[in-house]
């Protein structure tokens, strides 16, 4: 025995994505609390579980605290303490900006100094 298959009809379709939008709107506020936060909050909070030595790829103008340009500094001061005792063997953060200085100034590499 086939079963027919029920066609919806397009004013059945239009009540489904009235009251679809209706809840999104509804829960807009939910949704977006997060997005809310500035942004540097957001990264402090989630950078607590990253090592100390991650090198990532930024987006910005200000960079997060903890956290300095991979420009090929010098890692003897005080300010990498933290990051001198994982990685003894350097004596120089790698240069990875210079790639970016022609192009978008906010795109950085920056690398993990402190908790």
């Amino acid at each position: 025995m086939r079963r027919k298959i029920k066609a919806f009809t397009l004013a059945e379709m239009l009540i489904t994505l009235l009251i679809i939008s209706i809840a999104m709107i509804a829960l807009a506020p939910v949704m977006t609390k997060k997005a809310k936060e500035p942004m540097q909050q957001v990264i402090v909070k989630e950078s607590q579980a990253v090592p100390i030595g991650a090198i990532i790829l930024w987006y910005g103008k200000e960079i997060p605290q903890g956290w300095v340009e991979c420009s090929g500094q010098s890692i003897d001061n005080d300010e990498f303490a933290e990051l001198r005792k994982n990685i003894e063997q350097y004596e120089y953060l790698p240069d990875l900006n210079q790639i970016f200085q022609e192009s978008d100034t906010n795109l950085k590499w920056i690398i993990k100094i402190k908790k």
